[in-house]
């Protein structure tokens, strides 16, 4: 699946061969470095959306406007960044906001799936980092992964996040459906 994250990649890669071809060797450079910070936050805050749109779709299956609205305001308005623990290296603390039960069941399905467990870590990494570059004056901070680490670290998190934003959708009960 390509994402606006691999389209915005494609077109970095377009600019450096531009500057390459036309031997602008220090545009290369400066537009490298500041494109990895860039990145860094695209991802971060594209995460946020499919976290925050699979919430919100969960709340919607409610069929209540009440609790949707309920949700919307106290779970999901200006909420996202505490749903993780981003120094640590899983997502119980998220997953916990669904229960026990829940929180038991996917920690243990991520743990016997190294790319899902890799996948978290890579996600938590690339949110603290985004942290770090908003936090810490962004025009003056540098990030110390090379282009090639981000993007790494980037597909390995979208295999966790499309894992979970799936995961936190009600389970059918074919019975309401009449089938």
């Amino acid at each position: 699946m390509t994402t606006i994250i691999d389209v915005l990649i494609a077109r970095h890669e377009e600019i450096k061969a531009f500057f390459e071809t036309h031997n602008e060797i220090s545009l290369k450079v400066d537009r490298d470095d500041e494109f990895r910070k860039v990145l860094v936050l695209s991802i971060a805050s594209f995460f946020e959306y499919q976290i925050i749109d699979a919430v919100s779709r969960l709340a919607a299956s409610t069929h209540s406007e009440q609790v949707e609205s309920f949700i919307k305001n106290k779970a999901i308005k200006r909420q996202y960044h505490t749903y993780f623990n981003w120094k640590g290296n899983n997502a119980n603390q998220f997953l916990g906001l669904f229960g026990e039960d829940f929180k038991n069941r996917v920690s243990k399905e991520i743990r016997d799936d190294s790319s899902l467990a890799q996948g978290c870590k890579s996600f938590l990494q690339l949110g603290d980092e985004r942290n770090r570059l908003v936090h810490e004056n962004f025009a003056n901070a540098s990030v110390e992964k090379t282009l090639q680490e981000i993007i790494e670290l980037y597909r390995q998190a979208l295999v966790f996040i499309e894992y979970l934003a799936e995961k936190i959708q009600p389970e059918h009960d074919l019975s309401d459906t009449g089938v």
